[in-house]
């Protein structure tokens, strides 16, 4: 379903000066209660194991990558009327597998974040009798005794992804009430034919704290250009937006539309206000787009959460409760991470992306703009403008 061009070669730890970036080695860990606070990387890593490399033998690996432009485009006159110069790039867990358990196996990244553990993944290909893959198809894991351990629908691949806890044993994979016996990787065969996909839910959930103006004014800014680049007639829009508690407003939603002029209007009616402290009303925003709106049946759907910040630690239930309502609806929610994100932050995030199978996203310096960003643990990434990024995202998904 979607368009990749991963590079083959991985480097954390290290600025190449051929333009491929890798995450900064001198970061200071965070400390933060909802999950063990993570040993930087000591020089670079192998994209294929996560296995430290030398600094020799990454920069023959390494690749070279094109960074846009962005000369100049951070000075203050330049950013007015100015949309799409903010830039990001996008890593995916759940296709550099091995990079990823390794990680976590070297205790370089652990888990759990704020109440999800993403580390024991099943994967499952679903396909009809004729070998074609199975779209919008009810997967879930089970124990011995029948009890679902995570459910969740298959992609426009077939690809279906199951976690479980620690303590649980998994025994089996039902699928169109058929069952097979559990393993890591698993394909699965089943005699239901697909449903037709009727268009795209893509919906925005934006952390509208004081600290996330940049990333507000972007949206306001550049949402027109957006539709306009993305195209097609079958896309529906929903602006979210969410603080935290004793400011304004702890959540404001919106439901989907086909107007995309009101929703552009939403976001122009917003400002960045409030917050205080650095947890904020993550996990409240969810539960409410997760429970309360108008997904549709037969509809692919994506959620952009962009914030810098992570929920409270009190309410990691209620993160772990939405994130797998998000994966059963087939939800893909796609986190943002914007300037002055912590470690903590961005685990957070690739755990949210992992359990929905999708990409996690992060805004990078290169445009001069905002605050300093924070260089993940992840493998060589290519740097683009934010807008590129978010409408190639959407097109992936439009059926």
């Amino acid at each position: 379903m979607k368009k990749r061009f991963l590079l083959s070669s991985i480097m954390i730890g290290m600025l190449c000066m051929t333009g491929c970036r890798s995450a900064d080695s001198g970061t200071t860990a965070m400390e933060a209660p909802a999950s063990e606070a993570c040993a930087e990387p000591a020089g670079a890593f192998d994209m294929a194991t996560g296995d430290a490399v030398t600094m020799e033998s990454a920069e023959v690996a390494g690749e070279s990558m094109t960074v846009p432009s962005t000369q100049g485009v951070g000075t203050q006159q330049q950013q007015q009327g100015q949309t799409g110069i903010l830039t990001a790039a996008y890593w995916n867990d759940l296709e550099n597998w091995d990079f990823f358990t390794n990680l976590v196996g070297q205790k370089t990244i652990s888990f759990p974040s704020y109440g999800l553990d993403p580390t024991r993944r099943v994967a499952v290909n679903v396909k009809d009798g004729n070998g074609d893959p199975l779209e919008n198809e009810s997967v879930a894991l089970l124990d011995a005794q029948g009890n679902e351990l995570w459910t969740t629908l298959s992609d426009a691949d077939g690809n279906a992804y199951l976690f479980y806890a620690e303590d649980a044993e998994p025994a089996e994979v039902k699928v169109n009430g058929e069952s097979q016996e559990f393993a890591e990787e698993m394909s699965f065969v089943t005699e239901a034919s697909a449903a037709p996909v009727s268009g795209l839910q893509c919906m925005f959930i934006l952390d509208t704290t004081g600290s996330m103006g940049d990333e507000l004014n972007y949206l306001t800014e550049d949402f027109s250009a957006i539709v306009a680049d993305v195209g097609g007639s079958n896309v529906l829009y929903s602006a979210n937006f969410y603080r935290d508690f004793e400011d304004d407003y702890v959540t404001r939603c919106n439901p989907f539309t086909n107007d995309t002029d009101l929703v552009q209007d939403q976001f122009a009616a917003e400002k960045a206000a409030g917050g205080g402290d650095f947890p904020e009303a993550v996990a409240d925003v969810l539960r409410e787009i997760t429970t309360q709106a108008n997904w549709k049946d037969g509809y692919r759907k994506i959620a952009f959460l962009i914030f810098d910040a992570p929920p409270h630690e009190e309410k990691a239930d209620m993160v772990a409760k939405a994130v797998a309502t998000a994966a059963e609806k087939g939800i893909h929610i796609i986190p943002v991470v914007a300037s002055n994100a912590d470690r903590d932050t961005e685990l957070f995030g690739r755990a949210v992306a992992i359990s929905t199978n999708a990409d996690y996203v992060f805004l990078t310096d290169d445009s001069g703009v905002g605050d300093s960003h924070l260089e993940p643990i992840v493998g060589a990434y290519q740097v683009e403008l934010l807008h590129d990024l978010i409408v190639r995202e959407i097109q992936s998904y439009i059926p």
